[in-house]
């Protein structure tokens, strides 16, 4: 056998090699995409996290359009803690719209006074 043709056999083997470790470097490269884009997904979720079932009363802070919440800033089993919750966060952030629902339910509501000038 030749030395070009050798020559041609090595170049063909590394191109192969290229090839296997530029697939699995590919392989690597889409899985660690997920992963992170799946991180900053929840990253820039501002609700809560895993918040359990047992916990049906939420005090949710909505955008200044009143379209979507922007924040769900407490939840919890008793009405009276959630009504307790939603109190401080008005009287922390009087301009802002809030809710306590349970469920779809809304149960108050506290919308600023200039929210219609908005």
């Amino acid at each position: 056998m030749s030395q070009e043709h050798h020559g041609h056999l090595h170049t063909l083997g590394m191109l192969g090699q290229l090839r296997a470790e530029s697939s699995e470097l590919w392989s690597t490269s889409s899985r660690l995409y997920h992963r992170v884009d799946a991180l900053l997904r929840e990253l820039a979720n501002p609700n809560l996290h895993d918040i359990p079932t047992n916990l049906p009363f939420r005090i949710e802070l909505w955008d200044h359009r009143a379209q979507q919440v922007r924040w769900i800033v407490a939840a919890s089993s008793s009405v009276t803690i959630a009504h307790a919750a939603l109190d401080a966060a008005i009287a922390n952030y009087p301009q802002q719209r809030f809710t306590l629902r349970n469920g779809i339910l809304v149960i108050r509501e506290h919308v600023p006074p200039d929210a219609s000038c908005r």
